[in-house]
Parts: structure tokens; sequence; C-alpha cells
């Protein structure tokens, strides 16, 4: 073979690799791009009505919204923030496909996409997805979802998201993305009430008898037991009872069950303007969130208003306080003692 013909060849087999090469790439764009547009959750517009649960699971976002005339709720019955689920089911209508992704399983946790029941830990872990299941009146589900990653890249307002069909391994990065709370109170108009420090008078913790009492004297708070103190006093302690009521959050609500408030523990305020507020905790546990009862008073008639206002969003239900609430019921005269320097 002469040299001239050796180097054709080697010309022309170059030639053929970067045809080849090109030819692959090409494929794979086109297969990668040949959805780009189109709707992800295909004729969700058509069938929302047929949707009577929407269910969410995630690390710390797990809900039930219920179809009620029209409209969803929580499984508990307590009303949702206004507007909240109607921006998730329209931002569920218009995801578009941007891209087809990975559908190696072992990469789905790159994108946030394993599936949340998977998820063992106590603490949030990384690669787990939200997951949205829509199932209709008869119990079947119409299509279940995992959400993944944000991806701003992609254009838009909202820019993109991975997801993917559950039991599908292909993934999407979608254009738009869901819109929804990052945890289950941001579901609800969590704040119930709000009590001024000023217009703090008492607290008092009773359990069949009286535990603890904090009173609000000369603008100074002063603590009674049963029998008489023989230490010094943590004074933050006395604040910490006092500012449970200063803006009371809730983390969860459910519905209430039947028991008797006055087998609970029960922690009893009372303000300068006649306002009663009863907090009674349905389970104490140590270090733990507490479901409680709330239930409002009044013994001067310009609180009448304000008592009726909570009863309405309270009445019926059981609330997660949080965990320095929900300790202060297991509270007894050591909790007050002042640690040595």
């Amino acid at each position: 073979m002469n040299t001239k013909r050796f180097l054709n060849l080697v010309i022309i087999s170059l030639l053929m690799v970067v045809f080849a090469f090109f030819s692959i790439n090409f494929n794979f764009q086109n297969y990668n791009f040949e959805s780009r547009g189109d709707v992800f959750l295909n004729s969700f517009t058509k069938n929302i009505n047929d949707v009577t649960v929407i269910s969410i699971e995630s690390f710390d976002n797990n809900i039930d919204l219920i179809k009620q005339d029209n409209n969803y709720v929580s499984k508990s019955g307590y009303p949702l923030k206004t507007g909240i689920w109607e921006n998730l089911v329209t931002s569920l209508s218009i995801l578009t496909i941007e891209e087809k992704k990975t559908k190696d399983p072992k990469r789905l946790s790159e994108l946030n996409l394993l599936s949340p029941e998977l998820n063992k830990s106590e603490d949030e872990s990384d690669g787990y997805a939200s997951k949205i299941t829509l199932k209709k009146k008869d119990g079947s589900i119409y299509k279940s979802i995992l959400f993944g990653k944000i991806d701003r890249s992609v254009g838009g307002l909202s820019g993109g998201q991975f997801a993917r069909i559950a039991n599908q391994e292909q993934s999407y990065l979608l254009k738009g993305g869901i819109r929804m709370p990052s945890s289950r109170s941001d579901w609800f108009e969590s704040l119930l009430f709000t009590v001024k420090n000023n217009e703090f008078k008492s607290a008092e913790l009773n359990n069949n008898k009286k535990i603890f009492k904090i009173e609000n004297i000369d603008k100074a708070l002063t603590l009674t037991f049963p029998k008489p103190l023989s230490f010094k006093i943590d004074k933050t302690k006395l604040d910490q009872v006092k500012e449970v009521i200063n803006g009371f959050y809730f983390y969860d609500v459910r519905k209430s069950s039947g028991t008797n408030l006055n087998d609970l523990s029960t922690l009893t305020y009372k303000t300068n303007n006649g306002l009663i507020i009863s907090l009674s905790s349905v389970g104490e546990s140590k270090g733990k969130e507490s479901w409680i009862k709330i239930k409002t008073n009044f013994d001067n008639p310009k609180s009448k208003a304000l008592s009726t206002e909570i009863n309405n969003k309270t009445s019926g239900f059981e609330f997660l306080a949080n965990i320095n609430t929900s300790d202060i019921f297991l509270w007894n005269k050591t909790n007050f003692k002042a640690k040595d320097l």
C-alpha cells in the first residue's frame, strides 16, 4: 500500500468517526428534547373535578387535602390558608417538559427523586422527593408524582424542577415547579392568638391540684406553690411560661378526641382585659411536642368578642404545640430553681 492510499484511508476513517459521533450526539439530543413543551400531566385540567384527595408526603409536610363543596380542606376539617390549594392545583396544571433526564435508578438521588417513604431517618436526608398523589373518589390513583430539586437555569418566573412519575424510572426537567408550603403548619393560618406582655395577669398549672401559679404584681413576676419555696427562682423560667401566649402558633391540627378537660393538665392564663385562656395537654411526653386543646372564656365583657373569635377557631380541634410549651405541662417546683454559678 503506497503512502497516498494509506493517508486517504486514515482521513476517511477519521471522517467516519466524526460523523458517527455527531450522529449519535444528534440522536441523543433529539431523544432528550423530543417532548419539550409537552404538558407533563396530560389531561389533568380535564380530570381535576374527579380528584377528591390530594396527598402530599415529604419529610416535614405530610397532609391529605379532601375535596369538600368544590374546595379542599385538611383531613381534620380545619380550613386551609386562603388560596393555598388553588396555587398548588394551578402549578400542577401548567408544568411542561423541558427535557428528559436520567432513568438510571442509581442517579435519582442526585436529583432528589427518591421516594420519601424509603427515608427511615429521623432527620431530613438528601435525595428524597416530595410526593403528590392524586386520588379519585373510588380510591384509584390518577397520578402519583415525585418532585425533586429546583433548577433556576430554566427560563420563566418559576425556573424548573426535576420530577418523575412514581414507579417509573424516567426523570424529567420540567419548566415551572410546584407551589406549596414546605412544612405542614404553613398550610394553615397557624397563629391562633396574641397577648401582649403588658396584658399578662397570671398563669396557673393544674392537674387535679394546683402545681404552680405565676402572677404579675407591680410589673414583676412572682411564683407561688402550695408550699413555700426554699430556693432562688430562675426568672427566665417565669418569662418562658408568660411568653407562651405572646403569639401562639400551632405546628399541626387534628380532630378533637372526647377527653374531658377536667382530667387533663391545664395551663390557665388570665389577662388584664379579662380574657381567660385554657391550654389542656392531651398527653404529655418529655422532650416531645404535646397535643393540646384550647378553650377561652372571659370575666370582663370587653373580652367577650375576642374569646368568641378564638373559640370559633379552636372548638372541635387539637393543636400540636412546640416543645418548650409542651414541657411546661410536666414542670414542678424544681424546674424553677436557679442553677448555681
